[in-house]
């Protein structure tokens, strides 16, 4: 396994939809993803990739083989639980205990990943913590050498931070810009309930990229003209990463997640 680390958009790409349908549809009428089965007549369009933990365990993230995985540092904990779930039966927690230091437990999809595409998981926060510098809970990911897993470069980084009235608030982080990137109306992070948290990806080298993120479908930050990868090799990750958190556990839970070709 390669090097990870804790820390109105475009339509989807309408040729990868046809070449995915195209394909499907000169073998069988069922797209096979893992353990995950969906009829190519079903509208919306079918996920590229999705993961709901039916399986008991977190093995859709590395479906199919050395697609992604898990990365977690040795204070942290990555999980299967039966509650809460926002559907069926299973959801996954990622836990870190980030009070003495760094921690986190991430679940992620890496490699060329097309061009275009939208990334959505469901989230839940049970409580509202004590954060002292940031808490990452999905950011993306680089190399500025494709092939080199030891180039890995943090790009996009969606963060909370601790709000003067002990809020949990959102911004968006360019690391390789410097550049923190702030709702244009304050956003608070939902706490004891389900939200999806969703990110579409125009990947560009040059100043033709766009990255936007939605809340529960509501516009959260839009930024576009800039580049966004320092190449076309990708890693999409979820789950928690933290440097200084005063609760011993901050922990939140993921469901459902996906990478598609249409958005909100």
């Amino acid at each position: 396994m390669g090097t990870l680390k804790g820390r109105a958009p475009r339509a989807a790409s309408t040729a990868l939809a046809v070449a995915l349908l195209m394909a499907v549809s000169a073998c069988s009428d069922q797209i096979h993803l893992g353990s995950d089965q969906l009829a190519v007549d079903a509208a919306p369009a079918p996920p590229y990739w999705f993961a709901d933990f039916e399986t008991g365990n977190l093995s859709q993230w590395d479906e199919p083989a050395g697609g992604g995985g898990q990365i977690l540092s040795s204070n942290a904990q990555l999980s299967v639980v039966t509650t809460p779930t926002h559907s069926g039966q299973y959801a996954a927690s990622s836990a870190i205990f980030a009070a003495n230091g760094t921690s986190y437990a991430r679940l992620y999809r890496w490699g060329n990943l097309p061009n275009d595409l939208y990334y959505k998981v469901w989230m839940y926060i049970p409580q509202r913590y004590t954060i002292g510098l940031y808490w990452n809970v999905f950011e993306f990911q680089g190399r500025t050498n494709p092939t080199d897993p030891n180039t890995y470069q943090y790009l996009w980084s969606l963060d909370l931070e601790q709000a003067s009235n002990g809020d949990m608030s959102w911004y968006l982080y360019d690391t390789p810009h410097g550049h923190k990137y702030l709702p244009t109306a304050t956003t608070v992070a939902p706490i004891g309930r389900w939200f999806l948290v969703e990110a579409f990806m125009h990947q560009a080298t040059d100043n033709t990229g766009q990255v936007t993120f939605w809340i529960d479908g509501n516009l959260l930050v839009d930024v576009t003209g800039v580049s966004t990868v320092p190449t076309m090799w990708l890693s999409w990750n979820v789950g928690g990463s933290a440097s200084n958190i005063t609760e011993p556990q901050a922990e939140i839970f993921l469901d459902d997640a996906a990478i598609t070709l249409t958005g909100p």
